[in-house]
């Protein structure tokens, strides 16, 4: 049973949206599964599209009973009209699948639930009629919908999203499915459904109570996908790694670091442990305050020279060539622009080092900032994930922080093993930093030029018949700084939401899942493309497929 899950917003937010942004893994799991990037891009073939819809159906009846169940089980007479309506919801739903199995001639008189399917009727089943005894009445009905909910909520997310990435897509042949599930009154029905597992929660004050429902939300959301795979596939080209793991090829994956793996940079980090350890000097409380005060006001000035001067290069390229509505740069321009940004870079570090504001930190005391510093979420899952991948992925972590034991630091309490970290390092004399930095990663163009050796060293590295042979390449950042590395790699992926990147490439950036439906329906085009996610959940999906499925 899951004991850690955190309900301290549940008054605020309610225990649906709570569980529901716990299981981001598997809502994404679920929209990259192979099955439903070819439904999306309109390559699924009909008959596993009709296989999947009488099971589907099949699965509705049990769906609509545990409805009834629900509705018996609790007193309270408008959680019962919310129940019933929900349940001639599904009934309404029953008949679009009728009609659209007719739609495609499909013969159902042959038809037996497979595994995945009877285990979710089973599931349903087992949380009305079973289990803890601890529950009073009206928690049997929150157990029912608790397992009920995650199905109305997937599929809502799912609809939606797809519908929003097909627009491409002429004659759609599972256009009806898309339009139902995208729909405002399944997204009302879903939330309808939500708030009444609130209601039905809002007495359940035991954490045993509501770690138990958030497991049965759980394990439904993981029966949503396996449901999905145990549906008929033909060839696929998602995952996207293991489309790929051919032992011809050669699989790299090249990430950033700063506000990539973690959720802030780790500038700030660096610069208020030097102002702690600053107001410590021998001399007594005086003496530390006036010391750590000046240095304060050192990485302030530093701070706001460096912002001032950052944002009048941008704003002067942007002006001069009016890009300030998103309209991508021409490779051209986008290299000037890079070019005079690194120069900005290369002065902005030297004054660092002149100001000798990282002077006095210890090996010991970076590490212990590194390991609190928070991780982006997913990014542990994902690091441990690619270890566990049967095809080798070269991996490495390409950032212009400045210390690289501080980057180790992080990532040792993320149990993420990267053995190639491409970055800067503080240069000690003796336990102690001298505030000079031996720099490897300042730029942008430096980023490039790593980038490209690490290519060419994979590339030189395959000695058999190499015209056949490729390195297939995912960058991940979240900057301008990555920018070039983005666009030389197959695909790049942007994590985030970087104002600065959409002034400069707005044009040019588009969903990941995108990307996916276009190499499922075997299109390459998008070239100078860069492909943005909300979550390393969504990298992890696009690149191996559910947890639990590997690179073969």
């Amino acid at each position: 049973m899951m004991t850690d899950m955190d309900f301290s917003t549940q008054a605020k937010l309610g225990l649906a949206k709570i569980f529901w942004a716990s299981c981001r893994r598997e809502a994404y799991a679920s929209l990259y599964h192979p099955f439903l990037v070819s439904l999306a891009a309109g390559t699924l073939p009909k008959h596993a599209f009709q296989r999947y819809m009488a099971q589907d159906a099949y699965f509705l009846e049990a769906f609509k009973n545990a409805y009834q169940m629900a509705m018996e089980s609790t007193e309270d007479e408008d959680a019962k009209a919310t129940i019933d309506s929900l349940k001639r919801d599904v009934e309404e739903e029953l008949t679009l699948h009728s009609s659209v199995m007719q739609s495609l001639d499909a013969d159902q008189t042959d038809f037996e639930p497979n595994t995945a399917t009877a285990a979710y009727c089973d599931f349903l089943r087992a949380a009305a009629t079973g289990g803890n005894r601890t529950l009073n009445l009206a928690s049997t009905s929150a157990k029912i919908i608790a397992a009920m909910t995650p199905c109305m909520r997937l599929y809502a997310f799912l609809g939606q999203e797809i519908k929003k990435n097909i627009n491409e897509v002429p004659d759609h042949p599972y256009q009806q499915w898309i339009n139902t599930y995208s729909a405002a009154d399944f997204e009302a029905a879903a939330s309808k459904v939500e708030h009444l597992l609130d209601k039905l929660t809002e007495s359940v004050n035991k954490e045993d109570e509501k770690a138990l429902l958030y497991n049965l939300y759980r394990r439904a959301m993981n029966l949503e996908v396996d449901f999905f795979s145990a549906q008929m596939l033909g060839p696929v080209h998602v995952p996207f790694f293991k489309s790929q793991a051919a032992p011809e090829n050669r699989l790299l994956l090249v990430s950033d670091f700063d506000s990539t793996c973690t959720i802030s940079d780790s500038c700030p980090v660096l610069a208020d442990l030097t102002v702690q350890i600053a107001g410590k000097i021998p001399g007594g409380r005086s003496a530390g305050e006036t010391g750590a005060s000046l240095l304060r006001n050192k990485w302030d000035d530093l701070v706001m020279r460096y912002m001032d001067e950052y944002e009048e290069v941008l704003n002067r390229r942007l002006s001069n060539k009016e890009h300030g509505n998103g309209k991508a740069f021409t490779t051209e321009e986008l290299q000037e622009l890079l070019k005079e940004m690194s120069d900005f870079e290369l002065k902005a570090n030297a004054r660092v080092e002149e100001a000798a504001v990282l002077k006095g930190l210890s090996p010991v005391a970076i590490q212990d900032a590194g390991k609190s510093m928070p991780l982006r979420e997913g990014c542990s899952d994902f690091f441990k994930r690619l270890g566990l991948q049967e095809a080798h992925v070269d991996t490495h972590i390409l950032s212009v922080c400045w210390s690289k034991t501080f980057i180790e630091a992080v990532l040792e309490q993320g149990e993420i093993h990267v053995a190639n970290i491409n970055a800067n390092e503080l240069v000690f004399n003796g336990n102690a930093s001298t505030g000079k930095i031996s720099f490897n990663v300042q730029t942008a163009l430096d980023k490039q030029r790593h980038f490209i050796q690490i290519l060419d060293h994979l590339k030189g590295r395959q000695s058999t018949d190499p015209e056949h042979q490729q390195v297939h390449s995912v960058y991940i950042g979240d900057s301008l700084t990555d920018l070039l590395c983005l666009l030389r790699a197959d695909v790049g992926i942007i994590l985030g939401d970087s104002s600065t990147l959409k002034q400069v490439y707005g044009e040019k950036m588009t969903s990941l899942f995108r990307k996916a439906l276009l190499l499922e329906q075997g299109n390459m085009q998008l070239s100078g493309y860069v492909f943005t996610v909300s979550s390393w959940y969504e990298v992890e999906a696009f690149l191996f497929g559910p947890a639990g499925s590997r690179v073969l």
